[in-house]
């Protein structure tokens, strides 16, 4: 009997596990503020300045991070560019070195971060 209520337990509890929604596989800090876990993105409370640090705790070597602008419904902006930012062998710089060369304006984004085969999705508003 105890063998068949732990076989529930743990059939409920897969599905559960495989298909939770985790937006934070690893810690990611913005501007000094560390990313709070949250659904379906992550979110860095308060607006950084454009050239603020982003610092991701990852031991992969390669660490891609596309920033797209979003709308107050945190849809992309149409026609806008997503910004692409490469982290190679390292694990901190700024969000102004972006491989177009260019500052993002201010506004609200959407931040992936890509590493270990896994993608933290993060809110946050430049002032």
């Amino acid at each position: 009997m105890k063998r068949l209520l732990l076989f529930f337990i743990i059939s409920a509890a897969l599905p559960y596990a495989l298909f939770a929604s985790d937006s934070l596989p690893f810690p990611v800090s913005l501007g000094g503020q560390a990313a709070k876990d949250g659904t379906p993105f992550a979110k860095i409370e308060n607006p950084v300045a454009a050239d603020a640090e982003l610092a991701v705790e990852s031991k992969g070597d390669m660490i891609i991070v596309n920033v797209n602008m979003v709308t107050a419904k945190n849809e992309p902006v149409p026609g806008s560019t997503p910004a692409v930012i490469l982290l190679h062998g390292k694990t901190k710089t700024n969000i102004d070195k972006t491989m177009g060369g260019k500052k993002l304006p201010a506004g609200n984004y959407i931040m992936s971060v890509v590493s270990e085969g896994k993608t933290a999705s993060i809110l946050f508003t430049i002032k």
